[in-house]
């Protein structure tokens, strides 16, 4: 199989960064809406500034001078407009889509419906016919199957959002039995806050962390900051003197180079992101377990607003299994995502995950 850049990913809307979409899917229904909206999230937030290069002028240059762009007299802004479009030009090329004579929409639009026709072909989905907009909704409802299915779950005459609903509350019942919580006579807000309450709980136990008196906000932030700090001691990362957020960052970088190097990936040359989509493609189940959360659900640290720890998922502000999190709003097959910005496997403002 051809192997998919991380930008062909983030147009399509099908796979996004953190592995599979089988495991977390998201209910966004505005992927392929228009060329325009797929280049705004492509050229706007979702590459670059406090995401992809995290602030760091070196990545960036260094990043331009692998395209082969030139960066004398160039300001961050501008080396990243150049880079956007090159990468862009380059992902057509690897489909085989011609670029000349052809504006940023057109190759977007392009880009994303050979991508989208590459994974409705690998599910044995009928492309006849089908935009991209058609596509991305038959490849949803494909993955959605798959996970129900594991999970137990009849898909007999199923929407994707009733499969979405049976889907997370098949996990939620799961976690619920887990942790020994009740799930009799219990609406799934409140399944959702007592399962929630008892696996931070849970974790705060497991790192000697006291939770009398503590908010679950509160004490969610420490279990956050514990697990990292203990990653990074195993995975030989020091923390002096960085945030939570730094620290996160490494020990996620790490722990893709590590599973990349086990997956016998050459890891020359390549970024986090780039080793990412190839772990992805060689095994994307590995990739579900390296970074799934208590939930079953993927975040990958540092990459994204929304996953692991992160607001709205994990065990964030609004975690647990809200429309944020797990089978939420801005899961993994979420519209705006790759380059950090919007969306992404799990990603919200790019770069903030645990």
């Amino acid at each position: 199989m051809k192997k998919k850049s991380v930008i062909g990913f983030t147009i399509a809307g099908a796979l996004l960064l953190g592995g599979a979409a089988t495991t977390s899917l998201a209910n966004d229904d505005s992927t392929t809406s228009t060329a325009a909206a797929t280049v705004k999230s492509f050229f706007g937030k979702g590459f670059g500034h406090k995401g992809f290069y995290g602030g760091n002028s070196e990545t960036l240059i260094e990043k331009a001078k692998d395209l082969g762009i030139s960066t004398s007299g160039k300001d961050a802004q501008t080396l990243m407009g150049e880079i956007r479009e090159a990468t862009l030009k380059n992902e057509a090329k690897e489909l085989g889509i011609k670029t000349d004579g052809k504006d940023a929409a057109t190759l977007v639009e392009e880009v994303q419906l050979a991508n989208l026709t590459e994974k409705a072909k690998d599910l044995g989905i009928s492309t006849d016919g089908k935009d991209s907009a058609a596509l991305h909704d038959a490849i949803r409802l494909a993955n959605l199957k798959i996970k129900a299915k594991e999970l137990g779950v009849s898909t007999d005459n199923k929407d994707a959002q009733t499969l979405m609903e049976d889907i997370r509350t098949a996990n939620l019942n799961k976690k619920a039995k887990e942790l020994g919580v009740s799930t009799e006579g219990k609406d799934l807000q409140t399944l959702q806050q007592e399962v929630h309450t008892a696996y931070i709980n849970q974790q705060a136990k497991k790192y000697g962390i006291t939770v009398d008196g503590k908010d679950i906000r509160e004490l969610a932030q420490e279990v956050q900051s514990a697990k990292v700090k203990a990653d990074a001691k195993e995975l030989k990362i020091t923390i002096d003197g960085k945030t939570i957020r730094e620290i996160a960052q490494e020990v996620q970088e790490k722990k893709v180079l590590n599973l990349a190097k086990e997956l016998g990936i050459s890891t020359e040359d390549k970024d986090t992101r780039d080793l990412i989509d190839e772990i992805r493609e060689k095994d994307a189940d590995k990739l579900d377990e390296l970074f799934e959360d208590g939930f079953g659900r993927n975040g990958l640290s540092g990459m994204g607003h929304g996953g692991g720890f992160g607001n709205g998922s994990g065990f964030g502000h609004g975690g647990g299994f809200g429309t944020e999190g797990g089978f939420g709003d801005k899961g993994r097959m979420g519209q705006k995502g790759g380059f950090g910005g919007e969306g992404g496997r799990h990603q919200n403002g790019g770069g903030r995950g645990f």
